[in-house]
């Protein structure tokens, strides 16, 4: 699986400065090489105190793994089906130079847009963590078929000490994300411009902290989805004070088996499916009119929601991006939630 790179200086630049796009190589594994991935990708997390779901609890058949240039390799990871997120699907990832593990994070992929992340092991900061998560973001993009990405305040060093002194914000802000908030936005471009003509000069903790108030976001193509599932959780709760008086258990109880009712879905009881629609049912029957005038709709539901269930993770989401009634259902839903 190793494929060594000689160089004799770190690629600081990103992939346009550093050479051309190359299409990443994806490589077969067998069942015990996947399985040595994730070993290995646990034990570095355990070594530095760390841990995410997605490589916690994937599996050797749920791993995909890509040679890059610059002798970067990435491992893409989903999730064992009990494990995963019901409407986004939150997906991990490893990186690898020369065979051996530099970063880590995950993203949340909802339609053709992804919140997402990197962490950069204290050991090679300070060196190639920008071209690094352009090959991410190059590998995520062509995978996922991503028009859009983001991050969150948090990764960014929103009551994240470790953010801060890695200068997470200017990571993003290097890869071409930029504050969703105007006051963040005018924030960057001030301290951009300091730092371009001031010799020495960075950014103090305190002003880091402030960019840190307000998500990024990347804009690749045209049309992006411009919403996650944060902004999905804030219309079902506003939905569930308003119908139901914030008792989801009685939402729950009253919504579900309407919803596999009119989406003819006869095995709703089981435990996976069931957990799915327990988390789209009150979603969806906010417009159960056009839900029930719809048939096209009903079709696509229903295979989105087996395949959540009981499949990849990768079919799911390319369903979700091939039904468009979906999307603009979703994108009234979080409209009128504002």
């Amino acid at each position: 699986l190793i494929a060594p790179y000689y160089h004799r200086s770190l690629i600081r630049n990103g992939i346009k400065k550093a050479g051309p796009v190359t299409k990443p190589r994806r490589v077969k594994l067998t069942k015990s090489e996947a399985a040595q991935i994730i070993d290995c990708s646990r034990m570095i997390l355990v070594r530095n105190l760390r841990e995410i779901d997605p490589i916690s609890f994937t599996a050797p058949n749920l791993i995909s793994y890509y040679q890059l240039p610059g002798g970067i390799a990435i491992a893409l990871m989903g999730m064992v089906t009990e494990r995963r997120h019901p409407i986004d699907c939150y997906m991990g990832y490893m990186v690898f130079k020369n065979g051996l593990p530099v970063a880590y994070a995950g993203s949340w992929i909802l339609f053709n847009s992804a919140r997402i992340g990197l962490n950069v092991f204290p050991e090679y900061r300070g060196g190639e963590a920008k071209y690094i998560f352009d090959q991410v973001l190059q590998l995520h993009a062509q995978v996922y078929h991503l028009k859009r990405f983001t991050v969150d305040p948090y990764q960014l060093g929103k009551e994240n000490s470790d953010g801060i002194r890695s200068g997470a914000f200017w990571v993003y802000y290097k890869a071409g994300f930029r504050p969703v908030q105007m006051e963040q936005r005018e924030m960057a471009a001030a301290e951009e411009q300091k730092i371009r003509s001031v010799p020495g000069y960075r950014s103090s903790a305190g002003v880091l902290k402030k960019m840190a108030g307000s998500r990024m976001e990347l804009i690749l193509h045209k049309n992006p989805v411009r919403f996650d599932a944060t902004d999905l959780s804030r219309a079902y709760a506003a939905i569930l004070i308003k119908k139901y008086k914030t008792d989801r258990i009685l939402a729950e109880k009253e919504t579900v088996k309407k919803l596999a009712d009119i989406l003819n879905i006869k095995n709703y009881h089981e435990t996976n499916l069931s957990f799915v629609l327990k988390n789209w049912a009150l979603l969806l029957l906010y417009h159960k009119k056009k839900l029930q005038q719809n048939s096209g709709l009903r079709k696509a539901l229903k295979s989105i929601f087996l395949l959540k269930a009981g499949d990849s993770e990768e079919m799911y989401i390319k369903a979700m991006q091939q039904d468009q009634g979906l999307r603009k259902l979703v994108e009234g839903l979080i409209s009128s939630s504002r």
